[in-house]
């Protein structure tokens, strides 16, 4: 008989020994079979992506490339033979930025008044140099059939469309504007501004090529004697203000708006910039009206201006740019010259401030001494579009292209006539496409 108390007398489960780890030995992975298709049995490997750029037309590659400013536009002349191809070709070339390629300086003397044509405007090309990257050009500006008893003379140039003013030898009436393109030879003759050619007036042209092909402005300023002041002395001034349009194709005219009275500088170009005509004025500042004239203002600027001999103002890989020129023993002299560069905020389009700190309307780029040194009565002339160049004319009859970053200033070109100091220069901008479409518009006869 078996007693329930009784105690489980079985022996316990032996604890097992643990034995090695038995590690596999990994065999390297066989390389991926290639898929086959249902469709192509034979077919070994899969095709390679597509390039997206692939997809994309010469038209629509030559639009965007239409919209990419010089410098990179050359960069991109380098991608591939396809895109070195659609820049080059002619059907695209018109859409593309262009850079300088010249400059047409007028030569105020009778004596080489033609009896057809512009009295004493030549033509310095600059495509020899590497920083031109254009063809050799000979580029004339284009003349109206029935100019035989007109005189013409040049009046600045923007962005490749070229300002002149037309006039018969004798009634003061017949006096009018014209505006062409030397690359396309159009021209088109302006209406009448209403402004007697007996009173002293400046002209300047307003476009703006990155921004549209469609549209300029051309400003003319009426300037007067203004009262005397408590010294008894009188200055000249601006009194009136026309601005013509080529969508309206009229004139508007306007009383100048500036908080001041301004004299513009003398032989000094205009730039236009922002929607905006940029002007010297002999009161030590920058004189800014917008195209329709409904914006006014004068910004001071940080050297002062001499009314007849200032500084420069230009327009450079998209930035508004002002130029001081300083001789270190007065002007006129054969000591050496003192550039400063200033770049010019866009605080100065800030129209809803009537005062501002001038530290932020402009900042200090460069000022490099002993440019050209020992050369008489050098003239800043202009400024390269795209490059960080400056150009200057001197006494000896030559033209100097100084490199703000290699600190060299070789000569560029050799003037055809004797320098003078009020010789006007106008930079040449091929500009491939045409004026805005016009019933006025003409194509030039061969001259």
């Amino acid at each position: 008989m078996l007693d329930g108390s009784a105690k489980d007398t079985h022996p316990p489960f032996p604890t097992p020994t643990p034995q090695p780890e038995l590690r596999r030995r990994r065999h390297p992975s066989p390389p991926p079979q290639p898929t086959f298709s249902s469709r192509h049995p034979f077919q070994a490997m899969e095709k390679p992506a597509e390039e997206p750029m692939s997809r994309l037309t010469h038209d629509l590659i030559a639009e965007i490339l239409s919209r990419v400013p010089y410098k990179s536009l050359c960069i991109c002349k380098c991608v591939c033979p396809t895109w070195r191809g659609i820049i080059a070709d002619p059907a695209h070339r018109k859409k593309m930025a262009q850079t300088l390629a010249g400059f047409f300086y007028h030569i105020n003397n009778e004596a080489t008044a033609e009896p057809r044509g512009f009295a004493g405007v030549k033509y310095a090309d600059m495509s020899a140099f590497p920083w031109s990257s254009v063809p050799e050009t000979h580029p004339r500006l284009p003349l109206p059939p029935d100019s035989t008893d007109r005189f013409f003379s040049l009046e600045g140039s923007c962005d490749g469309l070229f300002l002149a003013s037309m006039r018969t030898g004798t009634p003061a009436a017949n006096f009018w504007y014209m505006v062409s393109n030397p690359t396309t030879s159009e021209y088109i003759v302006l209406p009448h501004s209403g402004q007697d050619a007996g009173n002293i007036s400046n002209a300047y042209l307003g476009f703006d090529s990155a921004v549209s092909t469609q549209e300029f402005h051309v400003f003319e300023f009426v300037q007067d004697l203004s009262p005397p002041d408590h010294r008894g002395l009188q200055s000249v001034v601006v009194t009136g203000v026309r601005i013509y349009s080529s969508k309206t194709g009229a004139w508007v005219a306007m009383e100048p708006k500036w908080d001041i009275q301004v004299g513009l500088c003398f032989g000094q170009p205009g730039v236009f910039h922002k929607g905006c005509l940029h002007l010297l004025t002999g009161e030590n500042g920058l004189g800014v009206v917008d195209a329709e004239g409904l914006r006014w203002r004068t910004v001071p600027l940080p050297i002062p201006v001499a009314r007849s001999f200032a500084g420069l103002i230009g327009k450079s890989a998209g930035q508004l740019l002002y130029i001081a020129s300083l001789d270190s023993q007065g002007y006129g002299s054969d000591r050496s010259l003192t550039i400063s560069v200033y770049v010019l905020s866009v605080e100065i389009y800030n129209w809803d401030v009537c005062h501002q700190d001038d530290k932020r309307m402009y900042w200090k780029l460069y000022k490099f001494s002993d440019v050209i040194p020992e050369k008489k009565f050098p003239k800043l002339i202009g400024v390269h579009p795209h490059a960080n160049l400056i150009f200057i004319a001197h006494s000896e009859n030559e033209l100097l292209a100084y490199d703000l970053d290699r600190h060299e200033s070789p000569v560029v070109y050799h003037l055809d006539h004797k320098y003078q100091i009020f010789m006007q220069f106008c930079p040449y901008v091929p500009l491939l496409s045409c004026l805005p479409l016009d019933g006025a518009i003409r194509l030039a006869a061969p001259n």
